[in-house]
């Protein structure tokens, strides 16, 4: 959580940002021990600005299409994408997250009234939130965290009739490669599914896009280079991607 948030920081103070959050900042200058990123986590912060970015994009045009909509934003941690999109009047927006990260929320965002604390894994959870409206479920940064069981939880209990899935996940080799990085071992966290598992749960796939060409288009210079040169190798352009779904 607090990694995403640094990451978000640091991309709005450099030279050419990618997301460009104006809250990351002044939200991260609250915390008692902000984390120091160092060089393998630092790598990634293009990859998960751009990511942020293309869902901020897409729930941006899914809202402009919806005068009233119900937006479920799982898993959401300290982002400030409701802020960042500031949703019409007509949407009921929910920020969803472990009662922890809600508390954390709710004390650091006291002006926001979105927050929910809730286990996604659990489907009746989903019984909290509106079924009438036409509902988008944002999943940033989640499903690979859960293990297959709580990915079709999750899709099932979320995604009502008419609904739409933003979700990004990881290709099968990534979740063994990830575990390898020293950040994530520290945390004793890493992926435990892939976009196979989401793929054997989810309904009808109308979008996919590469978070790897996302980020190579997005940066310049030696970033973008080297981007470009990982996309050539096998299978690694699909590492991580963005997946749009639909329920009729």
């Amino acid at each position: 959580m607090l990694w995403t948030l640094t990451m978000h920081a640091h991309d709005a103070a450099s030279e050419r940002p990618i997301l460009n959050d104006p809250y990351a900042a002044e939200l991260l200058a609250r915390v008692d021990d902000p984390p120091d990123l160092g060089l393998s986590l630092g790598g990634n912060t293009p990859l998960i600005c751009a990511r942020a970015k293309l869902i901020d994009d897409i729930a941006r045009g899914w809202l402009a299409r919806h005068d009233e909509a119900v937006v479920l934003h799982l898993g959401c941690g300290l982002d400030s994408r409701v802020l960042r999109l500031d949703p019409g009047p007509g949407v009921q927006w929910f920020d969803v997250d472990q009662e922890p990260v809600i508390d954390l929320r709710r004390r650091l965002y006291p002006e926001l009234r979105t927050a929910v604390a809730a286990d996604v894994t659990d489907p009746a959870s989903f019984d909290l939130f509106p079924a009438d409206l036409p509902r988008l479920v944002l999943a940033e940064g989640l499903l690979m965290y859960l293990d297959p069981a709580g990915v079709d939880a999750t899709v099932h209990g979320a995604m009502t009739r008419g609904s739409t899935l933003v979700a990004d996940t990881v290709a099968p080799w990534v979740t063994w490669v990830a575990g390898l990085q020293p950040a994530m071992r520290a945390a004793d966290t890493g992926f435990a599914s892939s976009t196979a598992d989401l793929a054997r749960v989810a309904p009808r796939l109308v979008d996919e896009l590469s978070l790897v060409d996302a980020t190579a288009t997005r940066t310049g210079g030696r970033t973008s280079t080297a981007v470009r040169l990982f996309a050539l190798v096998p299978h690694a352009r699909n590492a991580m991607v963005l997946q749009t779904y639909e329920r009729a």
